[in-house]
């Protein structure tokens, strides 16, 4: 399953700056969001033929009198998010059957009108995730923060043109006047950030993951990463709790604080990835994630930054968390003496006097990518390509072990 490391991954800091000055982040395409609503529908169970009632349950609004139409009906609330929730959903299949017809007779039309009432069906089993954004909480929060949930959307379906495997896309978008709806995969295992915290648990609440359990989860959040840069995206927010599992595999979330990263065509204009030569620099956007993760130039807020590479400092300290069960550091400051510590080069020193042994290798790569000079800081592919990534040692979840997996 591995794919060939891309070009934009190999670009060091150097070659960014050399491209000419800092730009703004271009703007996203404009998201693609069909009519929704949400009703009271009437849902048939197919094995029983037993009907009920089922509240709000969301769907387009134009349904054509498609077979393939489909709707979501909420089941169990999964978070709160800023401008709303998540919500894991059933998805609801149109039907056509005997309860669609006695339907239609009750509403006085003909059984197969355009005019009867829709009726739905339970499939078996499926499930997706739908964030329920609600546009009072986005007009009453416009101005005051970063993160952007019609952007979120517009990134997702840009991804979504191209599917990955550990990024999550959306499947279908739409808005009634209350809510915007983004349905996407559901992944049934929660955050990998709770996944830290079970092997943390097993051993005591000391230490986080083996070093094996670690690079098998590590690799996808990589490859995730590579996809991210291939279509030119910075996620800005990257974190263990922006990481969903399900099952074997895990995919970055949460696109909404992302930067869509300018290139150099080679003559001096600015343009897309998919036209450009090299990526530029980008002018200061505010200080934006959480602290634990953040790097010192974003946190800094006062200079240049490249997308790629505070994503790669994020990434870091994802492993680094991963490893030890606790964050490097409270804030990426010199005020800080457990980051002065790493960015002095005593990020091991640091661990052993703590009772903490990392295997050599792991120890180089996390100092390598938590270097407070973005130019010194490893490329992706330099981080895919160390020994201890590249290492056999793998301890993969039982299922993903039958399956061969190798990330």
């Amino acid at each position: 399953m591995d794919e060939p490391v891309g070009l934009h991954a190999r670009q060091k800091y150097r070659e960014v700056l050399e491209a000419g000055p800092a730009t703004r982040p271009l703007d996203f395409p404009p998201p693609r969001v069909r009519p929704g609503v949400r009703v009271n529908a009437l849902v048939v169970h197919p094995q029983t033929g037993t009907r009920q009632v089922c509240s709000g349950v969301i769907h387009r609004e134009d349904l054509d009198g498609s077979s393939e139409a489909l709707a979501y009906w909420p089941q169990r609330r999964l978070q709160d998010a800023i401008y709303g929730s998540v919500w894991a959903c059933l998805v609801l299949r149109r039907h056509f059957g005997v309860a669609a017809d006695d339907a239609a007779r009750a509403a006085g039309v003909q059984p197969g009108s355009p005019n009867a009432p829709v009726v739905w069906e339970i499939t078996e089993g499926r499930h997706v995730a739908v964030k329920m954004v609600e546009w009072a909480r986005v007009h009453r929060m416009r101005g005051r923060l970063l993160e952007d949930p019609v952007k979120e959307v517009a990134a997702m379906q840009m991804l979504g043109s191209t599917p990955h495997p550990h990024v999550l896309g959306t499947m279908e978008v739409l808005q009634d006047g209350e809510c915007l709806y983004s349905i996407m995969p559901y992944c049934r295992d929660g955050d990998l950030f709770g996944v830290v915290v079970e092997h943390a648990e097993e051993n005591g609440g000391e230490i986080g993951m083996a070093e094996p359990v670690a690079r098998y989860w590590f690799r996808q959040i990589l490859w995730g990463l590579h996809h991210l840069q291939s279509e030119g995206i910075c996620h800005r927010d990257l974190s263990l709790e922006n990481v969903l599992v399900n099952g074997d595999v895990c995919m970055i979330i949460d696109m909404g604080m992302c930067l869509r990263v300018p290139y150099d065509d080679g003559a001096g204009a600015v343009t897309d990835v998919h036209k450009g030569v090299i990526r530029r620099l980008i002018k200061p956007q505010g200080v934006c994630g959480k602290h634990n993760y953040m790097s010192p130039e974003v946190f800094a807020n006062s200079e240049d930054f490249d997308g790629f590479a505070i994503d790669l400092w994020a990434a870091g300290v994802v492993l680094y968390i991963m490893l030890t069960g606790f964050p490097p550091y409270d804030q990426a400051s010199r005020a800080d003496k457990r980051y002065e510590l790493i960015v002095t080069g005593k990020l091991v020193e640091q661990l052993r006097n703590w009772d903490i042994y990392l295997s050599d290798e792991v120890g180089h790569l996390l100092q390598a990518m938590l270097q407070e000079d973005p130019k010194r800081r490893l490329t992706l592919a330099e981080v895919l390509e160390h020994p201890w990534v590249i290492n056999e040692d793998v301890q993969a979840p039982a299922s993903a072990a039958s399956l061969g997996y190798r990330r």
